[in-house]
């Protein structure tokens, strides 16, 4: 939401910040991986770790969407490099392709869902920027660790290529559309929808990496791939489905549903990723593939839900401004002041720019009398509340859909599950 503000551009534009930045991830996964097995693969992790360093603070100092989605794309490319050259890395180390697979797929799920929370603290700690000014020291800092396994190669046997498991990617792809609900539109929903500060949404959405550590302690009980992914994504599915049913604009209520999501995000995807790396080999070049599935998972995400809830955002605002319009008139204060408090949320509502307007200004500015304070109080709260049902009213089809790709991600999860028992 800051970034809508500070470029002066709508939700759609700053929906590329993310989509450009994962469809290229998706592109250059499997190159890297590749890579990552021709080459040293300290040299391309060093690579990579620099190149996103320099890309992120690129775009700390953007000045424009362009440039900032231009420095993603470059931070996309680099991150590929990171993350497919450190499962050939620990492959290497651990001598374990079993080990390094589950270990690397337990990563990328702590990293998906404790990304939002911390990026929110910083947001209204600091300012979006500090996101990245962050990451690039971050990039930079395993370096020293990463160069001193040159000398611990463990040499590799000889195996013939494996050919993909096609379900487990293709339920990897549908899992993650599911999950940018979550890890996307949760947070438009506090901030946009019901007006509440980053470090709020940050803090609500801090339980979703708390379910998923919890849910760590099954992974640890040897419970096989099958049952974990199949209960992951109802799980998912159900805390997606819950989100598109609140009652109210409390950030309470979406705790149980985010608790249902976390937990599935911790099983569906590390089991899926397990799978789709069992007994495959060259173990790196499938783990690209995965990295591919899940981030181009995540760019039909955004296309299919960003035109939903920005439709239904804005309907939601034409709704919220007649109802706000019809308490306006019916409120129990001077004309006068109905007239000058009119004109101010009508600004309000143009500086918002087609999104959810924040009304508190507009009723500040007014100064009403004493006698009339009381009725004024109310029709504050009165009208806030239409936003406010407005806003949560608003992301209610787009957590359906998204309830919709997890189950459908069922189908190939089965089939994966099928497979997982033969083996």
């Amino acid at each position: 939401p800051d970034i809508l503000s500070q470029f002066d551009v709508g939700i759609r534009s700053v929906s590329y910040v993310l989509t450009f930045f994962n469809g290229v991830l998706a592109l250059a996964a499997v190159p890297a991986a590749r890579l990552s097995r021709r080459v040293p693969p300290t040299r391309v992790f060093a690579g990579g770790a620099v190149v996103f360093a320099v890309a992120s603070i690129g775009c700390a100092v953007a000045g424009g969407i362009a440039v900032l989605v231009a420095a993603r794309c470059i931070q996309a490319v680099a991150g590929a490099a990171i993350v497919c050259s450190a499962l050939e890395l620990m492959r290497q180390t651990s001598g374990s392709e079993r080990d390094a697979g589950r270990v690397w797929a337990a990563a990328g799920v702590v990293g998906a869902a404790v990304g939002p929370a911390v990026g929110g603290l910083l947001t209204q700690l600091v300012a979006w920027q500090a996101i990245f000014v962050v990451q690039a020291p971050l990039a930079l800092a395993v370096l020293p660790a990463v160069r001193g396994l040159r000398r611990d190669r463990v040499p590799e046997a000889r195996r013939e290529r494996t050919p993909l498991n096609i379900p487990a990617h293709v339920a990897l792809g549908l899992l993650s559309a599911a999950l940018i609900a979550a890890l996307f539109l949760i947070v438009l929903l506090i901030v946009d929808g019901w007006g509440r500060t980053p470090l709020t949404a940050a803090v609500a959405v801090s339980v979703m990496p708390l379910a998923a550590f919890a849910s760590r302690r099954v992974v640890r009980a040897q419970v096989s791939i099958g049952p974990r992914a199949v209960a992951g994504l109802i799980l998912i599915a159900g805390g997606t489905w819950g989100l598109s049913l609140l009652p109210h604009a409390r950030v309470v209520w979406t705790i149980a549903p985010q608790v249902l999501i976390g937990v599935g995000l911790g099983l569906a995807v590390t089991a899926l990723t397990e799978a789709a790396l069992a007994n495959r080999h060259p173990q790196t070049v499938h783990g690209g593939w995965t990295i591919a599935a899940r981030h181009a998972g995540i760019v039909i995400g955004i296309l299919l839900l960003t035109p939903v809830f920005t439709a239904d955002l804005a309907r939601a605002r034409r709704g919220a401004e007649e109802a706000g319009t019809a308490r306006l008139l019916d409120a129990a204060i001077p004309v006068r002041l109905k007239v000058a408090l009119g004109g101010d949320l009508v600004a309000e509502i143009q500086a918002a720019d087609g999104r959810l307007p924040n009304l508190a200004p507009a009723f500040a500015r007014n100064r009403p009398a004493a006698a009339d304070r009381p009725a004024y109080a109310k029709l504050q709260r009165d009208i806030v509340d239409e936003v406010e049902r407005a806003g949560t009213h608003a992301f209610g089809r787009s957590f359906v859909i998204a309830a919709l790709l997890a189950l459908l991600a069922l189908v190939p999860a089965l089939m994966t599950a099928r497979r997982s028992a033969a083996q």
